[in-house]
């Protein structure tokens, strides 16, 4: 529950609870250098039920985000409203990045970091196509009392805030992803 009473979906790295996932590795790393200061996670799918995939508008193709082989990095740093995660296909290559809005986030009492999930997920293509997903269980949220107008703001103002850096190409995560992905397979 959140601090006025509101329920808030809270969100592990490690991914317990999806049920599509036969055999995993999972890693979390605290990291601190400059321009970074938090924890880093790679989620890496070794075998999976079935591949997912998702289609966006404007797009031609449905884009595979989980299969055998594909890696989920996710950097979640310190003080932020928000997580990154850098999806990674079988090669290596990067197949999107999903910056996950966020009410709070932290890391549990066995290391698994966790964020409480306020919908809004901005969508970012290798391409530099960007979409904003999840508005309608954001609005949902609001109207069905679970969480409260001030959330719903906060949700958006960082929605904001982080589409005008990366419009300006000044939102550093982005770039640091492929470095944590090597960081994370050479540990």
């Amino acid at each position: 529950m959140g601090e006025d009473g509101t329920e808030l979906i809270r969100k592990y790295a490690d991914r317990t609870e999806w049920g599509r996932i036969v055999e995993k590795r999972f890693t979390v790393v605290p990291k601190k250098t400059i321009g970074f200061s938090g924890t880093v996670t790679l989620f890496e799918m070794v075998k999976v039920k079935a591949p997912l995939y998702k289609q966006y508008e404007h797009e031609q193709e449905k884009l595979c985000i989980a299969a055998d082989g594909y890696k989920w990095l996710q950097q979640f740093p310190e003080l932020a409203n928000y997580m990154v995660t850098s999806m990674y296909d079988d090669h290596d290559r990067l197949v999107q990045w999903v910056v996950s809005i966020c009410k709070s986030q932290g890391v549990s009492t066995n290391n698994v970091p966790w964020y409480d999930d306020l919908y809004l997920n901005i969508v970012i293509l290798p391409t530099g196509q960007l979409y904003v997903t999840h508005q309608d269980r954001l609005e949902d949220a609001v109207r069905r009392g679970e969480l409260a107008q001030e959330d719903y703001d906060m949700a958006w103002a960082t929605a904001n805030l982080v589409k005008d850096e990366f419009r300006k190409g000044s939102f550093d995560l982005l770039l640091m992803s492929d470095k944590h992905l090597q960081d994370l397979l050479e540990e």
